[in-house]
């Protein structure tokens, strides 16, 4: 006791964590053995998902250049129809793989409607950009997704869902976002093909009204540019 007494603060809290540890040896040896499994279990799990999605990328890659091949062939030869073949397959097994929640599942997707579009087949590209564009909402690629889809329709010669697809861009993303001034621009050119001069004139006319001497002091759009020609002709 008398030994006790005459040792400091620091060596009897030494005393006491030997006396700690040598009374629970086996419970801390247990618990470290756990906590050692537990960073590895953690360590192994993060690696896989790392090498998974570098895994995806890199199939990504691999299918943006079949598309840039099949984009330089001649589409009547049968080397083309091979490479659609193969890249199709590709895609198909990216989308299942990645889905198209992720940015490799959907690059792909779009991918995949980009070459229907080229190939006229316009109803399933626009499924497709559509698929993207709801999968995608808070990402560039959903308006982007959604313009496309509405130059489809376009095509298919439904001007009344285009119409609608492109005030879905300016109405969810802002007539700030990037693509609203082309959007702007569509609407009123398909209005003004349709001869309604004046709905035209009114989407023109907005469109000129924000883009044309931006308020951030940037240059004009060009789709501004390409409205106001629009109002000079209907002012002649």
């Amino acid at each position: 006791m008398e030994k006790e007494k005459n040792l400091t603060g620091s060596q009897r809290v030494e005393n006491k964590l030997d006396s700690f540890i040598g009374k629970n040896r086996k419970i801390l040896l247990i618990v470290g053995i756990v906590v050692l499994v537990a960073v590895i279990a953690v360590c192994v799990a993060v690696g896989v998902v790392q090498s998974n999605t570098e895994k995806k990328f890199n199939a990504l890659a691999e299918l943006e250049g079949q598309y840039e091949t099949i984009a330089s062939l001649d589409s009547t030869s049968a080397e083309y129809s091979d490479s659609v073949a193969a890249f199709t397959t590709a895609a198909d097994s990216l989308i299942s793989s990645a889905s198209l929640n992720s940015y490799p599942g959907a690059k792909a997707a779009l991918l995949k409607a980009d070459l229907a579009f080229a190939e006229g087949d316009y109803q399933t590209a626009a499924d497709g950009y559509i698929a993207v564009s709801e999968a995608q909402s808070k990402t560039y690629l959903a308006p982007l997704c959604i313009m496309n889809a509405a130059a489809c329709y376009e095509n298919l010669g439904d001007n009344d869902t285009a119409i609608g697809l492109y005030n879905q861009v300016i109405n969810t993303y802002g007539d700030s976002n990037a693509f609203a001034p082309k959007a702007m621009f569509a609407i009123g050119r398909i209005y003004d093909a349709m001869g309604d001069t004046e709905l035209a004139r009114a989407e023109f006319e907005t469109l000129t009204g924000l883009y044309l001497v931006p308020e951030n002091g940037g240059s004009p759009s060009e789709y501004a540019r390409m409205a106001e020609a629009y109002l000079i002709n209907y002012a002649e």
